[in-house]
Parts: C-alpha cells; sequence; structure tokens
C-alpha cells in the first residue's frame, strides 16, 4: 500500500514506469497533422477526420460555436474547411482530440480534470490570439499548439494519482494538497513526456521553463505562454487563481510590445475559447 508521505515517490516511479500508459494524441489527429504539413488536398483532410465520427461531429460543433462561426450554420467538414481553412480545422481537431483525456475516476481528481481542461483550452486560444496581436503570425500553430500541451505533466501526474487513489481507497487527498503536488512536478513531468513523443525540443523547453524566475527572454513561444499563463490566472481559469494580478507591469508584456487594449481583449478571448470546447 502506498503511503501519504511517498506520493510523490510513487509518481516518480509509476511515471517511469514503461507499463504506465502516457496521454498520447488522437491517432487521426496525428494522422491530419502530418497531411497538412505535406500540402494535401482538402478532400484528404476531410476523409482523414470523418474516420472518426465522434471527432467529426465534436468539430462540427466547435466550428459552430460563437467563436468560429459565420452567418450560416455549417453542416459538414467540407463546409468547415472552406470556410475556416484547413489549419484552423487542425487546430479544433487537436484541441477536441485531447478533451477526452481530460477525465478521471476519482471525484476530486475528476474535478480538478475540469479546471485543467479550461486552462489548456483557453490557453490554446490565447497563444494563438497573442502570437497574432504581437507580431508573431508565423508561429501562432506552434503558439496554439503549445499552448494546449505546455502543462501536459498535470495531467501525467492526476493519472498517475488517479491510479493509486484506486488501488488504495484508504489514501484521503484534499484537492489542495493535489494541487500542491501538480504545482511542484508538473513542469518535470510535462517536458517528459514531450520528449517521448518526440516533439520539437522548443516545445519541451516551454514546459520546462514557464513558471521559472529566470527564463530565456528571448524565446518567443515561451514568452506568449507565460503571458497566456498569467492572464488565465488573472480570470479564474486554471488551478491557481489571481484576480489582483496586473497584467500590464510584467516583463512578458514589454517583451512583445503588447498594447493595453490586447490585454483587456485577451481575458475575452480566454473565456470565449472555453466556451467554444466546453
Amino acid at each position: 500500500m502506498v503511503g501519504f508521505n511517498s506520493i510523490p515517490e510513487e509518481i516518480e516511479k509509476r511515471a517511469r514506469d514503461q507499463n504506465f500508459k502516457l496521454p498520447v494524441f488522437n491517432q487521426v489527429a496525428i494522422k491530419l497533422q502530418n497531411a497538412i504539413a505535406t500540402n494535401c488536398s482538402m478532400a484528404q483532410v476531410e476523409t482523414l477526420i470523418l474516420k472518426d465520427p465522434a471527432l467529426a461531429s465534436e468539430v462540427l460543433r466547435v466550428a459552430n460555436s460563437a467563436m468560429f462561426s459565420g452567418l450560416s450554420k455549417l453542416e459538414s467538414i467540407q463546409q468547415a474547411l472552406v470556410r475556416l481553412g484547413t489549419r484552423q480545422v487542425l487546430n479544433i481537431v487537436m484541441v477536441t482530440s485531447q478533451k477526452q483525456m481530460f477525465k478521471a475516476q476519482h471525484p476530486v481528481l475528476n474535478k480538478i480534470m475540469l479546471k485543467l481542461w479550461q486552462h489548456a483550452s483557453a490557453s490554446a486560444g490565447g497563444c494563438h490570439w497573442i502570437a497574432i496581436k504581437s507580431g508573431y503570425k508565423n508561429i501562432k500553430d506552434q503558439a496554439f499548439l503549445i499552448g494546449l500541451l505546455h502543462d501536459l505533466g498535470s495531467l501525467v501526474i492526476l493519472k498517475v494519482l488517479d491510479d493509486i487513489l484506486h488501488e488504495n481507497k484508504s489514501i484521503q487527498l484534499t484537492e489542495s494538497v493535489i494541487i500542491e503536488l501538480i504545482n511542484t512536478l508538473h513542469t518535470k513531468y510535462g517536458s517528459q513526456v514531450m520528449e517521448s513523443w518526440e516533439l520539437p525540443s522548443a516545445f519541451c523547453q516551454v514546459s520546462r521553463d514557464h513558471h521559472q524566475d529566470n527564463f530565456d527572454t528571448k524565446n518567443t513561444l515561451l514568452i506568449i505562454t507565460r503571458l497566456v499563463d498569467y492572464a488565465c490566472s488573472k480570470a479564474g481559469i486554471g488551478l491557481n487563481p489571481q484576480p489582483s494580478l496586473t497584467l500590464g507591469v510584467l516583463p512578458e508584456v514589454s517583451a512583445l510590445a503588447i498594447k493595453d487594449v490586447h490585454l483587456a481583449e485577451l481575458e475575452i478571448q480566454l473565456e470565449d475559447f472555453i466556451e467554444a470546447f466546453r
């Protein structure tokens, strides 16, 4: 039986166990990303999405949300691709395919999972939006993906804890203790998972360093992620709300030369993305 004081050690042990199934991308999402990278046709993209009917249905629902919809309702994946473009549809696929991972057997963990999902979906949209508004449109798609994945280590920790608490009914962990574990350990396991997925080293670095006091001030993806992380905290999105935080004084804001009006709009964008990917 796992004792309370050995929980961090048990997380470390199980996260490194080859039998532990780390969160992975939906296979359709991976194939779609590769297809778009090789400039495949819109028809091929549509065919890939339709191979997963549940995913296709969710993509269409999100495409018709207030965040993305136009004057008329989209009735097919083909129409979504024409109106939004393949890159935007890929972003929607990436987020919706991740959503299914944020589930737990334990009720306390499931509550935290919901907060993590809201943070992940809001961060994806927020990083994409800030990249555009700060003049880095060329990295907006990378920003979207790193916004979605930067706290992946939190998901790994909760998956391990879910197994531990299912096996050991006598262990009682409060929400505050679980959040403390996540705050302490998630950057380590996030970069570890990204390395196992063979994601670009820049992504691993953002996952590892997005809470560091001393950080690479020339790493634009990292700066964007840090700013959106703070914006989420100010808006009460995620596990560590800081409503009194003043975004305008942050060094990340200066580094990106973000205007005050864009900071105010960012909070609205975050809420819109939560609603779109609810």
